[in-house]
């Protein structure tokens, strides 16, 4: 399935390239680079080609060259810059073309000084997001049986467009091109076909990429957005296709070469096969080097998180990332789950960085990536939160890494996944990792209790805000229940939270009910997504009057968040189980009283000055009323909701300040340093982590195969009403045929005799005269 663009404008995402700037763009030139960039160069615009050396510098695999031939450019400014070249970038080798010959020629003249073990192919007016060529670099190092691969790419310029097309279709090839000119090529395999065809002045490409499919080689596209494509009327492209007025002639000369190969030969979608149980595969060390130099000495950190979704966790990671650049780190993210990455966009301004491994590398080559990176970035720490994959790479990579650092973060415990969830998990690997960091002093205490060698390694570190940006606004308040059709003087609680059955939405339209048949008017406000969204919207419309009472909408961003805290009155929070959520942070700093479950660590931020505590019960009528109990007083009293709120306000701001979080998260890194330091033995243990491993990708691949079936089964399912459905509407169109048909009959019939009628009539009248 294509993957959706991560940024929401295609301007949003090139202005961010254009203004990066990366220290490691200072790695020296390898003796013996892997990758051979190759470029054309002809008449190129000066402001062009800085800002593609920008992203060739930014890119964050650096052991390349960059060769590049001039094909006799005749404007002097360029011949002045082709000069410069080398000063702008140190990697790069000009070559001169003794007589113009297009791109093809140029690309040739470059290829014949290359000596890398892979030909990258660029244009001098294009741009590369800092990932793409090492993500193309790790999938051909991993996959032998692909000769070249791409990305998605990106039209920006004149046009701006997402394009989705890949290598993965083959067999569409013949009919039009559907990649850019940007990929990365394995130069044995390419050797083996040959060089671009120097007689084509452009679509010279597309005929390669044909000749190499007709040879039997295969490509893959990296689905994700890495390939940016200047579309301009002065560009490269265009300048060669100005020579040539014979388009649609030369389209029919490329196709007349290979349509009998295509019609000869069915070619099926390219699939990349799944290495489970590989032992061979997770044995693997890749062989090349890409050491990147950073001045982020004892500061670079490698992240293994799930995903980039909305959510509590992932917000502190993205507060907790923000705060750790600006204190100077180099941060690397992995995200490990099959997940949209809905918050992207929001990490990608902290860090380029980003590894989504599930649309990049089959996780039997997971353990191979983590070696790389840890070596390529020269990792200090490494700290995983709620990323279950990373836990079973631990006895492996801490055979590898004894220097590296290995911290975790967890934020709750969960009853109903595998005793406990993530905090069990991480009690089981405690003897690979350095520091345990937990939410709340309620939650360390169960890890000592799970596992007492935990002791002397937890660590509490609360997830905070920043109370600069979550304060209320009486303008805001206005706004948003004005757009809520709730008067000023209205009373409204807030339910911000995902509808999933940890937070008990359902319990929470139960409370709401219960005042509402007390007469109670109370406006409810539920904000946000979850498998149980459907469920609740069913649920309201079953109480009728609720309808009224009660608005489920969707996520909304922080800035907007601010504003329905802004309008609230309380906030209503009737979790399962919780470690501490961060909307109780949120809410408090918006100087808002809070009504929630004891559960977890809650009672270590709200106390009974700034909100109130329910004890957790079966979501039964005396839990439902013990909440109307308190709810009712509270909300008829404007000085008690006032008071409540100000002394929340003033607590966050005292003690759980965001920089406060950073600042104490960044010591626990320190401390874990330290005790690398102090003890760089290699654990042993009972159990191979090489077995470990085989065992977590049997039973992921047993999970996927279960998530697949599901889908499939849901697809049948709908295919078959959606044919019942058409079945029921062609009776019905066969019904009302008969009857118009009937009707049609009956009509002509009254016609016919009409018109006999009519005739005898005219016939009398005839022989009267």
């Amino acid at each position: 399935m294509p993957m959706k663009p991560y940024f929401s404008k295609v301007s949003d995402f090139i202005d961010l390239l254009k203004a990066q700037d990366f220290e490691y763009c200072q790695s020296p030139a390898s003796d013996a680079p892997v990758v051979s960039i190759i470029s054309s160069f002809y008449n190129v615009p000066r402001d062009y080609f800085i800002e593609t050396n920008r992203s060739i510098r930014n890119q964050t695999f650096q052991n390349y060259e960059w060769i590049i031939a001039d094909d006799c450019s005749t404007d002097a400014a360029a011949e002045a810059l082709f000069d410069e070249l080398p000063e702008l970038n140190s990697k790069i080798k000009t070559v001169r073309r003794a007589e113009n010959g297009g791109l093809a020629a140029g690309r040739n003249t470059a290829i014949a000084q290359a000596s890398g073990k892979y030909l990258f192919f660029m244009d001098t007016d294009d741009l590369l997001e800092p990932t793409m060529i090492e993500k193309c670099v790790l999938f051909l190092e991993t996959h032998a049986d692909f000769s070249f691969v791409n990305t998605y790419s990106v039209g920006f310029g004149e046009q701006e467009y997402w394009w989705d097309k890949g290598f993965d279709q083959p067999s569409e090839f013949i009919n039009e091109n559907r990649v850019t000119g940007r990929l990365l090529y394995r130069k044995e395999d390419f050797d083996t076909v040959g060089g671009f065809d120097e007689s084509l002045r452009f679509y010279e490409d597309w005929e390669r990429w044909l000749n190499a499919i007709a040879h039997g080689q295969k490509g893959w596209t990296i689905p994700e957005y890495l390939d940016c494509y200047r579309r301009t009327a002065s560009g490269l492209l265009a300048t060669s296709r100005s020579k040539v007025e014979k388009e649609t002639e030369v389209t029919r000369q490329i196709q007349a070469r290979y349509q009998q190969f295509f019609d000869d030969n069915e070619l099926p979608d390219v699939v990349v096969e799944r290495p489970m149980f590989d032992l061979s595969a997770l044995r693997r060390r890749l062989t090349i080097q890409n050491p990147i130099s950073t001045a982020s000495e004892g500061k670079r950190l490698l992240c293994w998180f799930p995903h980039l979704e909305i959510g509590g966790a992932d917000k502190f990671n993205l507060d907790l990332l923000a705060g750790l650049k600006r204190r100077g780190y180099a941060i690397t993210i992995v995200t490990t789950v099959p997940a949209p990455l809905h918050w992207f966009e929001q990490f990608y301004e902290i860090t380029p960085d980003i590894f989504h491994l599930p649309g990049l590398l089959h996780y039997g080559h997971w353990l191979t990536f983590a070696q790389y990176i840890i070596e390529s970035r020269q990792v200090d720490v490494c700290f995983i939160s709620n990323a279950y994959y990373a836990y079973y790479l631990l006895p492996s990579l801490r055979q590898d890494f004894p220097g590296v650092a290995f911290v975790d973060y967890t934020h709750t415990e969960d009853p109903g996944w595998r005793e406990g969830g993530y905090p069990r998990v991480s009690c089981q690997f405690s003897e690979f990792l350095d520091r345990h960091i937990v939410t709340s002093n309620a939650l360390a205490s169960k890890f000592i209790e799970m596992n007492k060698a935990t002791a002397s390694k937890i660590k509490v570190c609360y997830i905070n805000v920043d109370e600069q940006v979550w304060q209320a606004d009486e303008e805001n308040r206005r706004r948003v229940r004005r757009e809520m059709e709730v008067a000023d003087d209205g009373l409204v609680v807030l339910f911000p939270a995902r509808m999933t059955g940890q937070k008990r939405p359902l319990f929470f339209i139960e409370i709401i009910n219960q005042l509402v048949m007390q007469e109670f008017a109370v406006t409810a406000v539920m904000l946000g997504g979850g498998e149980l969204v459907e469920a609740v919207t069913e649920r309201v419309a079953e109480y009728g009057l609720l309808a009224e009472r009660i608005r489920v909408l969707p996520f909304v961003s922080s800035s907007e968040m601010v504003g329905y805290y802004s309008a609230a009155d309380v906030v209503l929070l009737p979790s399962a189980y919780e470690g501490i959520s961060l909307v109780m942070y949120e809410a408090m700093a918006m100087g808002l009283p809070v009504v929630a479950s004891d559960v977890g660590g809650q009672r270590e931020l709200l106390t009974p000055e700034t909100g109130v505590l329910v004890s957790l019960g079966e979501g039964d009528e005396s839990e439902c009323d013990r909440y109307v109990e308190i709810l009712r007083p509270l909300l008829q009293s404007e000085k008690r909701k006032y008071e409540l709120g100000q002394a929340a306000r003033r607590r966050i701001k005292s003690f759980f300040r965001l920089e406060m979080m950073v600042e104490r998260m960044e010591v626990f890194f320190g401390e874990a340093r330290r005790h690398r330091e102090r003890r760089r033995d290699i654990v042993t243990s009972g159990f191979v982590g090489e077995e470990m491993l085989l065992w977590v990708q049997e039973f992921l691949a047993l999970d996927v195969s279960w998530q697949e079936s599901q889908q499939l089964q849901a697809k049948l399912i709908e295919t078959n009403q959606w044919a019942v459905q058409l079945e029921r509407e062609r009776n019905i169109y066969r019904t009302q045929g008969e009857a118009w048909r009937h009707v049609a009959q009956k009509n002509q019939l009254a016609l016919n005799r009409s018109t006999v009628a009519h005739n005898t009539v005219n016939g009398g009248l005839a022989n009267g005269c």
